[in-house]
């Protein structure tokens, strides 16, 4: 290796180096820095491209949790202070009305906030107020962390973030009527599940429309992103950020910085979000729109469906959910922004709300 370890894990030598070698630098990594006791199944080489962005990674398997690779950068310039510079300006005003409408549909039929919390939102309606430039832009600014200049270490970060709050018991398949449990289901909850998929009682119940995701405590159901006749279930299993944060770091694991999370997400790219400024018609179209896919990393981070992401600072949560507070789209989609700050955690020994937020674990390849 003609470069030293701790240089070849950081962008833009990593880039440059073989697929040869590249496999001998991820398997120096895994035996010097993943725990014993963790047990490693796979290492797979991928390739994504997003956002005009290309990434030759790995994807491992450590105690059935997928992470990948993602190489580290020095001189990484975060955060956001130019408010609307090098945005449309008819994405920042009311005139589109196809996106709004969009999104209402999407709130509708989708996992939000409002369904974990079952709670509305009208107390976060903004939509009587008067959008000004000016108001957009101030808006966008103090939504986001500050412009800085950091150095990412390289990272073995979780795939895709977990619940919060909730213990996955296993898959419904509603075309069988069986729970494939990680326990053995009790008839008392296989029926509680069927009365929420299927609330009525039809004979032909296969023609129906099952919903995306139904919330009755102590039970979540969520489709399959992959088989729409699959359901995922979960319970309450709730826990305060003090010991998710203990439970995170009990094998040498971590929960992401701000720093970090907001490299992994847009990659230190200029843009406000991690596919660019722009917020085209496509948006809610599940096939094709960025909000769904695996970003240049391959994570899925920052993606709709998916709430307020903890990191190791409580005072800030990253991504959050989709809601239509106000007429302009740019503004409900700042949750999607690779630099938007969250609401904080005040209470950290509090029992967090089941399934609102989410935690992804990573792994620093740090050699200091």
């Amino acid at each position: 290796m003609t470069n030293n370890f701790s240089d070849v894990i950081f962008n833009p030598i990593w880039k440059t180096l073989s697929n040869e070698m590249k496999e001998v630098v991820i398997q120096n990594i895994l035996r010097q820095f993943v725990n014993p006791i963790l047990e490693v199944t796979k290492v797979t080489p991928v390739s994504y491209h997003f956002g005009g962005f290309k990434t030759d990674t790995f994807e491992v398997e450590i105690d059935g949790r997928e992470y990948i690779f993602v190489p580290g950068q020095k001189k990484c310039i975060l955060g956001w202070d130019s408010g609307l510079v090098g945005l449309s300006g008819l994405d920042c005003s009311e005139e589109r009305q196809e996106l709004r409408y969009a999104l209402k549909r999407y709130c509708n039929q989708q996992l939000t906030s409002s369904l974990l919390t079952e709670e509305g939102f009208l107390d976060q309606d903004f939509s009587h107020v008067r959008l000004t430039t000016e108001y957009i832009d101030e808006k966008i600014n103090a939504s986001t962390s500050p412009l800085r200049e950091v150095t990412i270490p390289a990272l073995l970060v979780e795939k895709r973030p977990q619940f919060v709050g909730l213990k996955y018991i296993g898959q419904y398949h509603v075309i069988s009527g069986q729970l494939t449990s990680l326990d053995n289901p009790t008839d008392e909850l296989l029926e509680m599940i069927q009365s929420l998929l299927m609330p009525e009682e039809l004979d032909y119940h296969f023609l129906r429309d099952y919903p995306t995701a139904v919330r009755k405590s102590p039970l979540f159901i969520q489709q399959n992103q992959i088989n729409p006749d699959v359901f995922d279930c979960y319970v309450d299993d709730t826990v305060s950020y003090s010991e998710l944060k203990r439970e995170v770091e009990r094998h040498g694991l971590s929960l992401l910085s701000e720093d970090e999370w907001e490299y992994c997400c847009g990659a230190s790219c200029r843009r406000l979000f991690k596919w660019g400024n722009q917020l085209k018609r496509q948006l809610f179209q599940k096939n094709i729109s960025p909000l769904w896919k695996e970003n240049m990393f391959g994570l899925t981070i920052a993606n709709a469906e998916f709430g307020p992401e903890i990191i190791d600072d409580a005072s800030f949560t990253k991504g959050g959910w989709l809601e239509e507070t106000h007429k302009a789209p740019i503004i409900n989609l700042l949750p999607l922004s690779s630099y938007h700050r969250g609401e904080g955690i005040e209470d950290k020994e509090k029992e967090l709300t089941p399934g609102y937020y989410c935690v992804r674990r990573v792994m620093r390849i740090d050699l200091k």
